[in-house]
């Protein structure tokens, strides 16, 4: 499963690369899922404060 994760992970890096390359806009998917993730926990902790 592991060999697979790093296949993708190697494919993504090229086609950013790429991408780069040509002037194009990268998004790394990672970085956006982590942030959206950090705002929900901010939403959390305010509604949690909000709510005591």
């Amino acid at each position: 499963m592991a060999s697979s994760s790093m296949a993708g992970a190697a494919g993504e890096e090229k086609a950013a690369a790429a991408a780069g390359r040509r002037g194009m806009i990268v998004i790394d998917r990672q970085a956006v899922d982590r942030g959206i993730a950090y705002a929900l926990m901010v939403v959390a902790l305010v509604a949690t404060y909000a709510l005591h």
